[in-house]
C-alpha cells in the first residue's frame, strides 16, 4: 500500500513513528510536514516551503483573529468543537492564505505524483489548505483518507468538517478525553518505540533529581508543579531538572539523569514525556482522572492531584518502594501498551 501522511509538524515524533512502522510492514509510506517545529526531529520526507508559516507577524495576526477561541490549558472540554471561520476577518485571512498556498501545494503534489498513493492520513486533522480542496480531490479520485487527532488540535481548534467528514470510520485519537466528546473516534495508545541509544543514568547519592518538561506551561500545570517542587526542596534533597525548549537529543539526555519525572496535572492524563521516562525505568507522577485511571489499569503511574499536589508529591518522595516499582514496571508496560507495530496495524485495518 502507498501511504501519504500530512502533518503540520511531526507531533511528539508520532507521525514519523507511524511512517517507520508502515515501512517495516512493507508499505511505501511518506511524511510531509508544513513546518519542522522547535524540537527538529528530522523524521519527515518533505517539508512544504510555504510563505508566512510561523513568522512573528503571522503569529500575532493569528492570535488576534482567534481571540475568541479557547486557550490551550489542562482541562477537558465539555463539548466537541467544530472549526469554522468566524467573522469577515477570519474568512478573509483563510481565503487569502489558501489562494496564496494553493498553486505551491498543487505543484508540489504533482511532483510527488500524489494521486498514485492509496491512502492519505491527515495527522492532526488538517488538510493542505483550510478549505479542504486537495483532500476532496484525493477522495474524488476514489482514494481513502484518515484523520488522527493528537490533543489541542481537537480541543481548541476542533474538527474541520470538509476534511474530517469524508474519513468514515477511519477517525482516530491518541487522547482519551476526545472519545468523551466524539463517540465516532477510535482511541489508540500513542505509538512509541524508545531510542536505542538512551538509557537511564545511575542514581547518584541521596539527592533526587526530579524532571519536568513543559511544551506549554498552561497545558501542563507547570507553574504549580515548579512552585511545589521549590517548596519541597526546602525539606528534601531535591534537584529540579527543568527541560524546556531543548532539542530532542538534549532533552532526552537530561531526562535520562532523572530519578523521578513529573508529567502534568489537570484532566488530560499522560503524554509522550511519560513514555520516554518510563521506557528508561524512571518513575512517573501524573494526574489521572478516575475514569482514565480505571481504563488504564494496571499501570505504573504515581497518581497526583492538582488540589493536593505538594502533599501527593511528598508522599511519593517518602515511598521509595513505590518509586522503584513504578520505574521497574515502566519499560514492559510501555512496550506492551504502546507497541507501534500493533497500533499502526489498527489504523491500516480500518483503511483496508
Amino acid at each position: 500500500m502507498k501511504i501519504l501522511h500530512f502533518a503540520i509538524e511531526d507531533y511528539s515524533r508520532i507521525p514519523g513513528t507511524l511512517v517507520r512502522e508502515e515501512r517495516r510492514a512493507g508499505h511505501d509510506s511518506t511524511l510531509i510536514v508544513l513546518t519542522e517545529g522547535i524540537k527538529a526531529y528530522g523524521q519527515y520526507d518533505y517539508k512544504l516551503s510555504l510563505p508566512f508559516v510561523g513568522t512573528s507577524p503571522v503569529v500575532r495576526l493569528r492570535n488576534a483573529l482567534y481571540a475568541d477561541h479557547q486557550k490551550i490549558d489542562n482541562q477537558r472540554r465539555d463539548q466537541a468543537r467544530i472549526w469554522e471561520a468566524r467573522g469577515l476577518p477570519q474568512k478573509l485571512f483563510f481565503n487569502m492564505r489558501d489562494a496564496l498556498w494553493r498553486p505551491k501545494v498543487k505543484d508540489f503534489l504533482k511532483r510527488i505524483d500524489w494521486l498514485n498513493y492509496d491512502v492519505l492520513i491527515l495527522d492532526g486533522g488538517a488538510g493542505f489548505l483550510r478549505n479542504g480542496h486537495f483532500v476532496q480531490r484525493f477522495r474524488d479520485a476514489g482514494k481513502k483518507t484518515a484523520c488522527i487527532y493528537y490533543g489541542s488540535d481537537f480541543r481548541t481548534r476542533g474538527r474541520i468538517p470538509v476534511i474530517d467528514d469524508g474519513s468514515g470510520q477511519a477517525r482516530f485519537t491518541f487522547e482519551f478525553d476526545h472519545t468523551l466528546l466524539d463517540a465516532g473516534l477510535t482511541f489508540l495508545y500513542f505509538p512509541y518505540r524508545p531510542p536505542e541509544n538512551i538509557q537511564r543514568l545511575p542514581v547518584r547519592g541521596n539527592q533526587l533529581r526530579i524532571g519536568h518538561a513543559p511544551t506549554n506551561r498552561a497545558a501542563k500545570g507547570s507553574e504549580r508543579i515548579i512552585a511545589a517542587l521549590k517548596h519541597l526542596a526546602r525539606k528534601y534533597p531535591i534537584e529540579i531538572v527543568l527541560i524546556e525548549n531543548r532539542p530532542f537529543e538534549e532533552a532526552m539526555r537530561l531526562k535520562a539523569g532523572c530519578d523521578l519525572f513529573i508529567d502534568q496535572i489537570g484532566e488530560l492524563g499522560y503524554g509522550v514525556n511519560s513514555l520516554e521516562a518510563l521506557a528508561m525505568g524512571i518513575p512517573v507522577a501524573v494526574e489521572l482522572k478516575p475514569d482514565f485511571d480505571a481504563f488504564l489499569q494496571p499501570h505504573p503511574f504515581l497518581n497526583i492531584h492538582g488540589a493536593t499536589l505538594e502533599a501527593d508529591l511528598e508522599k511519593w518522595l517518602n515511598d521509595r518502594p513505590a518509586l522503584t516499582a513504578s520505574g521497574g514496571s515502566g519499560p514492559s508496560w510501555v512496550a506492551e501498551r504502546h507497541n507501534p507495530a500493533r497500533i499502526s496495524a489498527q489504523i491500516l485495518q480500518k483503511l483496508d
